[in-house]
């Protein structure tokens, strides 16, 4: 595949990811009679028996993919090294994660998940922590190799506060849930947020990369006078 073209479609996942996501849950959590977005993890809209369960599983699993489709773009276009190497892996893993969450989904009320765990249910906890956990440990090792590059530097101070804002809620979360002192009232709230920080940086994120795609555009010899 032409390498502008690769460009292209890791920009387009990129942007797309974001706005995909929240319409997926805003649309199907509006459909699911009684689901609230602040009490209410996500995973119960996997569990959904029929056709709005398997449409959230299909999007989270597409979500996944948007990710992993960034990453491999992204890092084509930071300096080498390990810190690009790892964060590229933590956000594969990230997006991996989220595949594997959708095909070891809830089953109706995640029954299988807390109340009486099985391995689909073990699986999709394991695989949400892994694509929660590592999407959000990507941005500390995307913030040390942009702050040595001077095409990046001016933006790694966000990807460092994305990732810090992804981990807060994100720690919250598991920790809660591991130690038994849940905080339902606003639990699905705490969920949200720690991979929406994820979405919105991967976003902006691609938002660059298309401003360095189109200035490259511009200088390059078939444009010059």
């Amino acid at each position: 595949m032409h390498e502008g073209v690769r460009n292209r479609l890791c920009i387009a996942a990129g942007m797309l990811a974001l706005p995909f996501y929240l319409a997926l849950i805003l649309v199907l959590g509006a459909l699911e009679p009684g689901y609230s977005h602040l009490t209410m993890t996500m995973s119960a809209l996997g569990g959904v028996p029929g056709a709005r369960g398997m449409a959230f599983n299909i999007g989270v699993a597409a979500t996944g993919a948007l990710i992993i489709a960034f990453a491999m773009g992204l890092r084509r276009r930071l300096p080498p090294g390990w810190p690009t190497q790892v964060g590229t892996i933590c956000l594969v893993v990230g997006g991996a994660g989220f595949i594997g969450a959708a095909l070891f989904h809830c089953n109706p009320g995640c029954v299988n998940v807390l109340k009486a765990p099985t391995f689909v249910g073990r699986a999709h906890m394991i695989m949400a922590l892994a694509g929660g956990m590592f999407s959000a440990f990507a941005p500390f090792f995307f913030w040390a190799s942009m702050r040595g590059d001077d095409r990046w530097r001016s933006f790694a101070a966000p990807t460092l506060m994305a990732g810090i804002l992804a981990n807060l809620p994100g720690g919250v979360f598991w920790i809660t849930i591991a130690t038994g002192h849940r905080l339902y009232a606003i639990e699905g709230l705490i969920q949200r947020l720690g991979f929406i920080f994820v979405l919105i940086w991967i976003a902006l994120a691609a938002t660059r990369l298309s401003q360095y795609a189109r200035h490259n555009t511009e200088n390059s010899p078939s444009n010059v006078a």
